[in-house]
């Protein structure tokens, strides 16, 4: 039969399952909406009523940056559709690992290794980003 664990290790496991699993959520949120790129971009652009305005004309830098990613999109997805393939599997991968961090969920100690291979994924975007 396992120990049973002290009032503060039960805090701490609960405040790094809390953490957990706002990690494993941001991880599928941001999966699941980066397959419809283009659409939500087209969508944002019409809630904010600017369908039919060019980049340049925008009235705020928010504004400019939607209309520009818009129009990248546009362009590139009608010239060069493939491109979407590629996007599709990145929000794929953002639900795979979204699956990895269950094991460290139900049990952080078993699986710290998982842990330490997030937080050393994490400090690599880093020198990825400077290269």
């Amino acid at each position: 039969m396992p120990p049973i664990p002290s009032p503060n290790q039960l805090r701490i496991l609960r405040r790094l399952r809390w953490t957990l699993g706002l990690f494993i959520l941001a991880l599928i949120l941001s999966g699941i909406t980066a397959f419809p790129l283009q659409l939500e971009l087209e969508q944002i652009a019409t809630i904010r009523g600017l369908e039919n305005v060019a980049p340049a004309a925008a009235s705020t830098a928010f504004d400019r940056w939607i209309l520009i990613i818009r129009d990248g999109l546009r362009e590139s997805y009608s010239r060069h559709p493939w491109l979407a393939y590629g996007t599709d599997w990145l929000a794929f991968a953002h639900l795979a690992i979204a699956v990895f961090f269950i094991g460290p969920f139900r049990d952080p100690v078993r699986n710290v290794w998982v842990l330490q291979a997030g937080l050393i994924a994490c400090a690599l975007v880093i020198p990825l980003a400077l290269i």
